[in-house]
């Protein structure tokens, strides 16, 4: 038997509520174990167990795991916690909440004006907000120093140094060249001698990471487990109408994702690594599946400083990809359709919501 929920205190907080509805929706599920939960989601029982405690606001990949494994729509959940992680941002000032706001509407994250180095390291704060890191995931997504460091400096306890600033970045997720000259520029500001250090560091930049552009970690991790569903698919050998509906959206939203990246990095492809871009953009406005070769082309360009997403998204996709790809030829049987909802062929990949090849030259 599971052990039962904690109390929450009576309270009008925001996280309070917020985590009290999470678990109606649990209980609206059937109360399933958080192991089983666990099992379903790829994220642990205790960090499902904290996303509904009221303590601290759960990042967004614990809550759409959470939310899809009780059955519910992530895009309803989405808007109430950005609404949360938007008035978090208290701690980070008016400034924290202004830099939110752009990174959201435009994507790309680059700094917004300040005035000194404190406000410097309050973008920075943002911007582990703006991707849901704490000191320590920040660590495993960029090992170049410890969470205690990454803290020391964002508190402003330890000098902000060149390459601790490139480390931060590359943790989370600022991989384009144009971008991360961008927050050199700004400390250069503050101190000539680590921005003359952050021009020396990007001057050494290995070629192969110079074709990424910046990719908005926290939608992929959200988009992520929803696409690894694929492989559900595959071993039951039997799927729902709607749960290929989902898969398909997964797919195409992480294809998105990565192809927008590299669209928006304004570097030029060698021939064919632009070659595969074009293919897989082709392909996809004609309605058919991209080949696979080119996506395990494209994949590690689009995620060059995170080899273990690389891993998970490569064989996310090669998994969504076959089944979608089963169903189409009617090898993968649908169990069920829920009124007139059009015929399996309408379960291929729709046209991008992303640029086309366009704005990537090849090199020749």
């Amino acid at each position: 038997m599971a052990r039962p929920m904690n109390q929450l205190p009576q309270s009008d907080d925001p996280l309070i509520a917020f985590a009290r509805d999470l678990r109606h929706l649990h209980k609206k599920a059937g109360s399933p174990p958080l192991a089983v939960m666990a099992e379903r989601s790829g994220i642990s029982a205790p960090t499902l167990s904290n996303a509904h405690n009221g303590r601290k606001l759960p990042t967004w990949a614990t809550v759409n795991a959470y939310v899809l494994a009780c059955d519910g729509d992530p895009e309803e959940w989405s808007r109430r916690w950005e609404s949360l992680r938007l008035a978090g941002a208290g701690l980070s000032g008016g400034l924290g909440r202004e830099a939110l706001a752009h990174w959201e509407r435009t994507g790309i994250l680059t700094p917004i004006p300040v005035t000194d180095e404190a406000g410097l390291r309050q973008l920075l704060r943002a911007l582990l907000d703006f991707n849901g890191l704490s000191h320590r995931t920040l660590a495993r997504q960029a090992p170049g120093y410890s969470h205690v460091t990454y803290g020391a400096v964002l508190r402003g306890t330890r000098p902000l140094r060149a390459k601790i600033l490139y480390q931060i970045l590359i943790g989370c997720g600022v991989h384009s060249l144009r971008s991360q000259e961008a927050w050199f520029v700004v400390l250069s500001s503050f101190s000539g001698r680590e921005g003359l250090e952050g021009g020396k560091l990007l001057t050494r930049v290995d070629q192969k990471y110079r074709y990424a552009g910046d990719v908005d970690l926290k939608m992929l991790k959200a988009v992520l487990p929803q696409l690894e569903r694929g492989r559900a698919l595959l071993i039951s050998n039997v799927a729902s109408y709607d749960s290929v509906v989902d898969l398909r959206t997964a797919f195409e939203d992480m294809l998105a994702i990565l192809l927008g990246s590299l669209e928006r990095s304004a570097v030029q492809l060698p021939l064919k690594l632009s070659i595969a871009f074009d293919q897989v953009v082709r392909q996809l406005q004609s309605a058919s599946f991209p080949n696979p070769a080119a996506l395990a082309a494209l994949v590690p360009l689009a995620l060059p400083f995170h080899p273990r997403l690389q891993t998970r998204v490569s064989q996310a996709l090669k998994n969504a990809g076959d089944a979608l790809r089963k169903v189409n030829d009617g090898e993968l049987p649908i169990s069920s359709q829920k009124g007139d909802r059009g015929s399996v062929a309408a379960l291929v990949p729709r046209p991008p919501r992303f640029p086309t090849a366009s704005s990537v030259r090849a090199v020749s």
